[in-house]
């Protein structure tokens, strides 16, 4: 695993969207859109919001062996992240990307409001009941042809052996998807909180780093 180059960001940003533009969440944000436009606006809007990551967090990647991303980890401090959220990266670039220009308004406001049940089931704040400053992996994804190698077993250690030489008690994440939990779990991972919202059910899930007395 290495830190990615910000030049990386549009080949980052589209791995990304690939693997996740299938599940839930995301075709109710791009829900009404047909699915050509979504794949070329949705990496757009998704490298811009990696792009706080690469300022104010950690954005890792895994190479695959002709040197293409195999598979990407983006985190940082849980109370830097106040604001932001597994969909927060969206609102940041709306705020801060100049690349959204090209997209009509009409189509960035029907994303929005398409994210509102998404969002209804996440709480950014969740973590401070267990841990007051843990950190927070917001991004994890693996390219297809890549799973079952290893890439996510690698990304993921090495994520969580980085927290904890920064000094951080915790490491936690969210997820949308029942069938993540137990890989999570494998790693050590304690799932703490269920959130349902309509159609949408969040899994929160702690690490601790140090002994829960000290967290």
């Amino acid at each position: 695993m290495r830190r990615a180059k910000r030049d990386e960001r549009a080949a980052l940003a589209a791995l990304m969207f690939d693997q996740f533009y299938e599940q839930a969440e995301l075709q109710q944000q791009f829900s009404g859109i047909d699915p050509e436009t979504a794949r070329e606006i949705g990496p757009t809007v998704l490298g811009l919001g990696q792009g706080y990551f690469f300022t104010h967090g950690d954005v890792f990647v895994c190479d695959a062996p002709d040197g293409a991303p195999a598979g990407v980890i983006v985190g940082a401090d849980a109370q830097q992240l106040a604001h932001f959220g597994p969909l927060g990266q969206f609102f940041y670039a709306l705020r801060h990307g100049k690349e959204l220009r090209d997209i009509p308004h009409s189509l960035l406001g029907q994303i929005m409001r398409n994210s509102r049940p998404v969002l209804a089931a996440h709480n950014t704040k969740w973590y401070r009941r267990y841990c007051g400053r843990p950190y927070y992996i917001a991004q994890f994804g693996v390219d297809k042809p890549y799973r079952g190698t290893g890439v996510a077993r690698d990304l993921l250690e090495a994520a969580i052996e980085h927290a904890a030489s920064q000094g951080y008690p915790a490491v936690i994440l969210e997820t949308f998807s029942r069938e993540n939990v137990r890989m999570y779990m494998h790693f050590g991972f304690q799932l703490k909180q269920v959130q349902e919202s309509g159609d949408f059910t969040e899994y929160r899930l702690l690490l601790p780093l140090l002994p829960l007395s000290a967290l």
